[in-house]
């Protein structure tokens, strides 16, 4: 099955079984900032039936990068393998189950994009644990910003007491995602 198609019935799907995924407007503005910030290194942590780890993934085919992502159910686990099989991006994506609050610091690679989309009471450790993990230029985003910022208050509180400058881009009518980067 070709992959857009492929993108496309996988979002359908997660639709009819109520899936969280990011919205096809806010994919197509992550993907946008991966391809014109040339970023090839790719982390993610959360990812529902991973219907974003394949839409980077289709962008870092011809840039030969890598995808590293988290998750925590079993069952969305063993979904994406075979997702991402069938999308045919499996080699440059290493699926992870587990904790991320355990895996994070035992990871040995380093990257340039960071996608938090994990448990969202979690948001601040993630940001922290994957910090150590960026490159020289990078871009840190977290999603549900809007919608869930009461179940974020200490990320919320640890940027503005460190004086961490951050943009809230709003994509989706009710959400919107924090962008977090050096090149500001």
């Amino acid at each position: 099955m070709e992959q857009n198609i492929f993108l496309k019935e996988l979002k359908k799907k997660s639709k009819e079984r109520n899936i969280p995924n990011i919205s096809e407007e806010n994919a197509q503005f992550l993907c946008k900032m991966v391809r014109e910030n040339r970023y090839k290194n790719i982390l993610e942590i959360g990812t529902a039936n991973w219907y974003s780890s394949i839409c980077f993934a289709l962008e870092l085919l011809e840039k030969q990068g890598s995808i590293t992502t988290i998750e925590f159910s079993q069952e969305a686990y063993e979904e994406a393998k075979s997702n991402f099989k069938e999308a045919w991006v499996d080699h440059i994506i290493t699926p992870l189950l587990g904790n991320a609050l355990s895996i994070l610091p035992d990871l040995q690679e380093t990257y340039d994009f960071i996608f938090i989309d994990g448990m969202k009471k979690h948001s601040l450790d993630f940001y922290l644990l994957s910090k150590e993990k960026l490159k020289q230029w990078w871009t840190i985003i977290i999603d549900d910003v809007i919608k869930f910022k009461h179940k974020m208050n200490t990320l919320y509180e640890y940027l503005e007491k460190n004086k961490i400058f951050y943009e809230i881009v709003q994509i989706d009518p009710d959400d919107g995602i924090m962008i977090i980067n050096n090149k500001t």
